[in-house]
């Protein structure tokens, strides 16, 4: 799809023949994550301009076609509502795709497939980064959280995979690292045993 046919699919079209001639003249259901997801907040930015009044969910009081609207927090209903519909559409975390091959269908965006390439490139429209934060003052008042931010960056990708989502680079990391120790005000990066840091590709 395009994100011109996704703003129709979760903007307003009834059928899916409304978006592509071609496509069935059945109904659309849609199967979304509850507004307290972080997920829904960014489909919401990047399709949407950050405006959820156009998702034909974007608030209880909006759901003009409540019967063709799936909402939950658990993204294991989401999967399991989509797998049901042969004419569902749904938006969740790519892990939860990872366990449900067999079940589910994966969306192209605009002709890009996701990947940990098109991720990483950014070609793939709708992945978004995962940001830690923490503040120079705490860090330097409390170093364990300066221990865990140096913990996390070196042993991240140790353990990304297993819940779905792809590395880190090492340049991504590098910057991450330089960025930590500039607010704890050190200005170079210091020389670190290949062997400890688990960020390769």
């Amino acid at each position: 799809v395009t994100i011109e046919e996704l703003q129709m699919i979760f903007g307003g079209a009834s059928n899916w023949s409304e978006v592509r001639a071609d496509w069935p003249d059945e109904p659309i259901q849609l199967i979304i994550p509850g507004q307290d997801s972080g997920t829904f907040d960014y489909f919401v930015e990047e399709i949407f301009d950050g405006d959820s009044t156009k998702l034909i969910a974007g608030a209880d009081d909006e759901l003009v076609r409540a019967s063709e609207v799936i909402t939950s927090e658990n993204d294991n209903q989401l999967v399991g509502s989509i797998s049901r519909d042969p004419l569902s559409i749904g938006f969740f975390g790519y892990a939860y795709y990872l366990e449900n091959t067999d079940d589910l269908h994966i969306v192209n965006v605009e002709g890009v497939e996701p990947s940990a390439a098109t991720v990483e490139d950014g070609t793939y429209a709708l992945a978004r980064p995962l940001f830690i934060y923490s503040d120079a003052d705490i860090m330097r008042d409390n170093p364990q959280v300066a221990s865990f931010i140096d913990y996390y960056l070196t042993h991240v990708n140790d353990v990304i995979v297993e819940v779905g989502y792809f590395e880190a680079s090492a340049d991504t990391l590098d910057e991450a690292r330089q960025t930590w120790l500039t607010a704890l005000g050190e200005t170079d990066m210091p020389e670190i045993d290949p062997s400890t840091v688990a960020c390769s590709r």
